[in-house]
């Protein structure tokens, strides 16, 4: 029987085979916060961490120890994985404070508006510029099209079938399975974001059938989420641009539907 001495990475894959209802985005988000809590614990108690380890005080101290040592972001990122898994074992009276959650007055950790800023438009123009040059520029331009244009997320974007897209209609589907939302959309590929992926169409090799995955690295392989954050840090340092990441180019497509006045609040919500 699972009790507060029960070792924390127990409940944690109990925890998963009940909320199947995740995405496997949210999953993959939530499993690395988790390791990130149980690693600090390991440092911090020289233990394998219990359940018990999942109260009020060690998860400040471990938010804390996220907005120092990695950001604040993160450190919101772990305040939400930390807060559903007590959620759970309250449901289940396996840890809870008079069926309540034990974490439920942690506060989430602020995270400062600068952020999220999306691009100007010299770094914008400047980062499609360096995207092109190179061995594989063709892809990397039309990812970084795809980015600005869709308004996808890295896990979407990498997620991407041949079939998703269609250039004829300008049309791009993000599945509901990859999406964080857990809903299906389709987004509209902008003129720009079509001739991209129609230049690297034609240069693109291996197989075309309609479940080959979009973006492939130099292998032939299906390209992850961590070579493209690679990638960014590569772009970073040949555009100049020091904050740049994938998912700023996602804030830069909500600033740009606002500006083209593309459509209302809930048409934004509706394509993102």
């Amino acid at each position: 029987m699972r009790d507060e001495r029960t070792a924390l990475l127990d409940v944690v894959e109990s925890f998963f085979v009940h909320r199947h209802d995740l995405s496997s985005v949210t999953e993959s988000n939530y499993r690395r916060r988790y390791d990130d809590f149980v690693t600090w614990c390991r440092h911090t108690f020289g233990r394998e961490p219990l359940v018990s380890d999942l109260e009020g005080g060690t998860v400040e101290a471990f938010l804390v120890h996220l907005r120092v040592a990695v950001s604040s972001q993160t450190a919101r990122s772990a305040w939400v994985a930390l807060r559903s898994i007590a959620r759970f074992l309250a449901e289940r009276r396996i840890h809870d404070e008079g069926g309540l959650s034990v974490l439920r007055l942690v506060r989430m950790p602020k995270v400062k508006d600068e952020s999220r800023r999306a691009l100007t438009d010299d770094e914008m123009w400047r980062l499609l510029q360096v995207a092109a040059e190179g061995e594989l520029g063709k892809r990397d331009s039309a990812i970084v099209s795809v980015f600005l244009g869709c308004g996808l997320r890295r896990g979407e974007l990498v997620s991407v079938r041949l079939g998703d897209v269609s250039l004829r209609e300008r049309r791009l589907h993000v599945r509901a399975a990859t999406s964080k939302s857990i809903h299906a959309r389709d987004c509209t590929i902008p003129v720009e974001t079509a001739k991209a992926l129609d230049g690297y169409f034609d240069d693109r090799a291996g197989e075309t059938s309609d479940d080959t995955p979009l973006f492939e690295d130099r292998h032939g392989q299906a390209l992850t989420g961590n070579a493209v954050r690679k990638l960014f840090e590569r772009l970073r340092v040949r555009s100049g641009i020091p904050d740049l990441c994938a998912h700023m180019l996602r804030h830069t497509w909500a600033t740009n539907f606002h500006r083209s006045r593309s459509g209302s609040r809930l048409d934004l919500m509706a394509e993102g």
